[in-house]
């Protein structure tokens, strides 16, 4: 999958959640310009939260509902 495809599907589930793309943008650039990941493997691991729902129990323990 190229990185716009990865790009896509992973701004897809943050529209599909109701997720802010400021706040997953700054998870997936900590990821690339503090642990030296590519791009790719920062995007990559970002769907995976979403997939295994990490990011729904975060939003849950800031107090928002989670879909």
């Amino acid at each position: 999958m190229s990185t716009n495809e990865l790009k896509a599907k992973l701004y897809k589930l943050v529209d599909d959640t109701n997720t802010s793309r400021k706040g997953i943008d700054y998870l997936v650039n900590y990821y690339i310009h503090s642990l030296g990941w590519s791009e790719d493997e920062a995007i990559k691991y970002a769907i995976k939260l979403f997939e295994d729902g990490v990011i729904d129990e975060i939003k849950v323990i800031n107090g928002k509902e989670a879909d």
